[in-house]
């Protein structure tokens, strides 16, 4: 088949249908509007489907195509392009779900009638409407993307993921350290950083830290933050999701020659968005500024992405409809971008489980 995808401002649209027919495509067209910043955009998106199919073996030639989304010639002429991919018009899929309107009718009506067929994808419900001169069908998305390939169609390079298996071999021990020995766990953790240790302080704490094989001078990052990360993937990872990983960094080009590194506590793929969990065991954090931080970095994983920041911070929730303390300001801002802000889950433990499963749509 050929897949025509005509490229816009939210590209989880056009991932999501390229991966579910990757094994069926002998030609991709990626059709983007001459405007500059169309340009640059189509440019990383056609590198990143070009790996993509080099690194999985897939035999899809990419092409790319530039018109003037206000022409109704330049329309025209993108027909004829495509009637020169492939011949056969029934085995022409135009996904139309990020472009203009006026692109969708003009396409439509000069190929339907030949039988191609016209996609529009539902990110909310990942399914999409396959529409032909006759026909309207709603189908799910039967495959599902790793976090990996997430990352690979987004040009996003993954550099390192932490071994689940350390806490799924001790899920007892990490367990029971956050739920009997937290405020112990807590001392310990201080002084960690400090690089001073008083044993009598944090007794149990730091027996159970032992256990794990970790010295409190010489894994001080998988202490301070490591532990508190797998105890939060313990309780979630018997929901409902395609992927997991925890203590994920991942690096983008900048330029030619310098990156951008980003570093995730653990990352939850379901239905083909990509979600986060960052963990935060303190209660010395600025909620103001971690809410600034991660507003920008989810829309760099995902445009439909949700997030969960965990802290120590406050009450583990607010009433924020109809109390108006100016302290939370930050919480509210944080909802309207699709950040679920919660204090201590120490003591709430299943409420925590509860919204991970509501608000992620771990289900």
């Amino acid at each position: 088949m050929l897949l025509v995808s005509i490229l816009g401002d939210f590209h989880s649209s056009i991932f999501p249908i390229f991966y579910e027919f990757k094994d069926s495509i002998h030609t991709h067209l990626i059709v983007y509007d001459d405007a500059f910043k169309e340009r640059l955009s189509s440019k990383k998106i056609l590198n990143s489907l070009k790996e993509f199919s080099k690194n999985h073996t897939l035999n899809i030639e990419t092409v790319s195509y530039s018109i003037d989304e206000d022409s109704y010639e330049s329309i025209v002429a993108l027909i004829k392009k495509i009637q020169s991919l492939e011949s056969n018009a029934q085995n022409i899929y135009i996904n139309t779900t990020d472009g203009l309107s006026n692109i969708g009718v003009i396409l439509g009506s000069k190929l339907l009638n030949l039988g191609a067929k016209v996609i529009a994808y539902d990110m909310y419900e990942n399914s999409y409407n396959l529409t032909t001169q006759n026909s309207i069908v709603t189908q799910k998305l039967s495959s599902k993307m790793s976090i990996k390939e997430h990352f690979e169609l987004k040009g996003i390079r993954v550099k390192a993921t932490e071994d689940k298996s350390f806490a799924d071999k001790n899920a007892k021990s990490i367990t029971k350290l956050f739920e009997l020995y937290h405020k112990q766990f807590a001392l310990l953790k201080a002084d960690v950083t400090m690089g001073t240790i008083k044993e009598k302080k944090y007794k149990e704490a730091l027996a159970i830290v032992k256990e794990l094989n970790l010295d409190p001078l010489k894994h001080k990052k998988e202490i301070t933050g490591g532990l508190f990360e797998w105890y939060v993937y313990l309780l979630v990872k018997e929901l409902k999701f395609d992927d997991i990983e925890v203590g994920v960094t991942v690096e983008s080009s900048f330029s030619n020659s310098t990156t951008i590194k980003n570093e995730f506590d653990i990352l939850i793929m379901k239905d083909n968005h990509l979600n986060m969990i960052e963990c935060k065991f303190t209660k010395r954090v600025d909620i103001k500024a971690l809410v600034y931080k991660y507003s920008t970095l989810l829309n760099f994983i995902d445009d439909d992405g949700k997030m969960m920041i965990l802290t120590q911070k406050g009450d583990y929730s607010y009433d924020l409809y109809t109390k108006s303390e100016p302290q939370l300001e930050p919480y509210r801002r944080a909802l309207v971008n699709k950040i679920l802000l919660r204090g201590s889950i120490l003591d709430n433990r299943d409420e925590f489980i509860n919204d991970a499963r509501e608000y992620l749509k771990l289900v």
